[in-house]
């Protein structure tokens, strides 16, 4: 039987362009590999010819997947990875890779935009425009803060949450953190719950891992002060996020920005929306115009690291 040849882009996304793709292309050819390209997001078909699968989050590589793949790598185009079954990779001896650069920076940015916004109360200076309201004289009671001076603490210490708490030191925060799977930290570490109480703003960059998910229920956000705000650009099933609404929505939290979802598209968006000191997106903080490129270039990178037998940009 011969060696398989073929890198298998299995899934695309709405945003990937015919001219990212052909980079793709090009990227696997120049290391003397075939390419194609199976958009159907259900079965990927025949995978005996597959060297290296790459995916997107749209799609499910399980074990039956894996059990039918004869390569060595799968490399996803996202962030994050709960969408393959890194456990029955691993007893495969399938390296699994993934592409978090390509949104780190735009994440980061809607991350930040959403702290400041929401500890400057400008929800409320929003509502109070739109009702006609000139609000300067009630500034000192809606208590707006700033980042600098500010105590911020980030879950999550990947590449994305370091980048967050390089900006956040910059503004001139005091910046904790809190990583449950013994990754090291860039900073001074926390205990979870003995912090929340003494933090102005928390913001999640944290995969979906068994340590993480519900990590913020209805207990955890009740020990947070009254003051602080929490911003969700992480995964979904991190935050209860019903929860997290009903208590801005009660007074028991400042504010509260959403960008993904337990479950996608989120029936409830409009609901959570209307509530002042809410802010919500359609899992759209990694987006950017040339993100397209920027994947491309990162699978590019993953794909000439393991066919070179050298170790991941970004390992999983």
């Amino acid at each position: 039987m011969s060696q398989p040849n073929t890198v298998l882009r299995w899934g695309r996304s709405a945003y990937e362009s015919d001219h990212a793709l052909a980079l793709e292309r090009q990227a696997a050819t120049a290391l003397g590999l075939d390419w194609r390209l199976n958009e159907d997001r259900g079965d990927p078909g025949d995978l005996a010819d597959v060297a290296a699968l790459v995916t997107n989050s749209g799609v499910r590589v399980t074990e039956a997947v894996l059990a039918r793949f004869a390569g060595s790598l799968v490399l996803t185009t996202t962030s994050g990875w709960d969408h393959i079954d890194v456990a029955a990779a691993a007893a495969r001896g399938v390296a699994v890779g993934r592409c978090p650069m390509a949104r780190r920076d735009p994440v980061v940015e809607q991350a930040l935009t959403w702290l400041i916004r929401l500890m400057r109360r400008e929800p409320a200076l929003d509502a109070a425009a739109l009702d006609g309201r000139w609000a300067r004289g009630e500034l000192v009671g809606l208590g707006g803060r700033g980042v600098a001076g500010s105590r911020v603490l980030i879950v999550g210490a990947g590449v994305i949450g370091r980048r967050m708490g390089e900006v956040l030191t910059l503004l001139g925060a005091d910046v904790c953190w809190s990583e449950r799977d013994g990754v090291p930290v860039p900073g001074e570490r926390v205990d979870l719950d003995e912090a929340l109480p003494h933090v102005d703003a928390v913001t999640l960059h944290c995969g979906l891992t068994p340590s993480s998910r519900s990590l913020f229920t209805a207990e955890r956000l009740a020990r947070l002060p009254a003051h602080a705000v929490l911003v969700n650009t992480a995964r979904g099933k991190v935050l209860d996020v019903q929860a997290a609404v009903e208590a801005v929505r009660s007074g028991r939290l400042r504010g509260l920005g959403v960008d993904v979802f337990p479950q996608e598209p989120w029936p409830a968006m409009r609901e959570a929306a209307e509530v002042e000191g809410v802010l919500v997106a359609p899992h759209a903080a990694g987006y950017r115009h040339d993100l397209s490129e920027r994947v491309a270039r990162e699978v590019a990178a993953g794909l000439g690291a393991w066919h070179r037998g050298e170790p991941l940009p970004h390992a999983v």
